[in-house]
């Protein structure tokens, strides 16, 4: 035989059942009227800053078969190592890319060290004053303020990397990466 069910195991079961038919009521409806739409505003009473991805969504430049997509909801370094592999770098760079990106400026596009003894590191590669002169020779750069572009930036990384590659074997020496 069965035990006897106390009032509270009773009460316990109705309530599991209740919260059940209440939850799938709400679902129910909401699948049959459809989901409240993202883009309207937040309903409530607490005061959200906006959150914009905006500044760090770049726009491919090319059309060719190699572009790649940048994801706006990713992090910024990626954002940047995507568009770097858009403007030429090697696919199979990106992850030191990213990385030297983000001990250099912490992926931050106008980044400026005041403290680098040759007029200043800037950009997303804090690119040391010591290039300037000679990227503005080679027409990447016409002051050394272009390097907060992070396209430029990542262009005047490139041949920066590049100069090291045919020179030594080694792209990022400039970098103190071993």
């Amino acid at each position: 035989m069965g035990r006897a069910h106390t009032f509270g195991e009773k009460m316990n079961y109705f309530a599991e059942k209740l919260i059940g038919l209440v939850l799938c009521t709400v679902f129910g409806i909401t699948a049959l009227t459809g989901a409240p739409s993202a883009s309207k505003d937040p309903s409530g009473t607490i005061a959200l800053a906006p959150i914009s991805v905006q500044p760090y969504l770049i726009e491919p430049t090319t059309t060719t078969s190699s572009t790649i997509y940048i994801d706006p909801y990713s992090t910024a370094c990626k954002q940047f190592s995507a568009l770097a592999i858009n403007l030429g770098w090697d696919p199979d760079q990106r992850t030191v890319l990213e990385s030297i990106m983000q001990r250099e400026s912490n992926c931050t596009p106008n980044a400026i060290n005041r403290k680098d003894p040759h007029g200043g590191s800037r950009g997303l590669l804090q690119i040391n004053g010591s290039w300037h002169k000679w990227l503005i020779n080679k027409g990447i750069i016409t002051k050394p303020k272009d390097l907060l572009q992070a396209r430029t930036n990542l262009l005047a990384g490139l041949e920066i990397y590049n100069y090291g590659m045919e020179r030594y074997g080694f792209g990022w020496g400039p970098w103190s990466v071993k």
